[in-house]
Parts: C-alpha cells; sequence; structure tokens
C-alpha cells in the first residue's frame, strides 16, 4: 500500500499479501475523519523479499539457517 499526501512524495506504507484487505485499508485511510490533512492510499502490486519485509497475512518459513 502507498500513502501519498499532497505536499510529500510517495511512500510505502506496508505490503499486504491479501489484495481485498490492502484495498479495504486504503479506504480507511481515505475516509478518516480525523486526518487533518487530506490523504491518498492506495494499493500497488509489487514484489518484495518476505525474508527482508514484513508482509501482513504472510507467515515467514523458518528454516535451519536462521
Amino acid at each position: 500500500m502507498v500513502q501519498l499526501s499532497p505536499e510529500l512524495p510517495e511512500r510505502v506504507a506496508g505490503y499486504y499479501m491479501n489484495q481485498k484487505q490492502c484495498v479495504t485499508i486504503a479506504k480507511i485511510l481515505t475516509k478518516r475523519e480525523e486526518n487533518y490533512k487530506p490523504a491518498l492510499a492506495f494499493c500497488k502490486p509489487a514484489f518484495v523479499d518476505p525474508n527482508k519485509e514484513e508482509i501482513d497475512g504472510y507467515a515467514k518459513k523458518i528454516t535451519a539457517n536462521q
């Protein structure tokens, strides 16, 4: 998921395995009334290494080398 603010560059807010979960959270972030500035959040496909990034909805496999 990517969050945008009108005056700031794009930043990654998190990674999700389930696209529906990502879309739901993005909708919640853009409609929150407590935001004091306009916010924009959307889902953008990305390939990431699950050993380097935390992915919501993905359980890391533990190997003997860890």
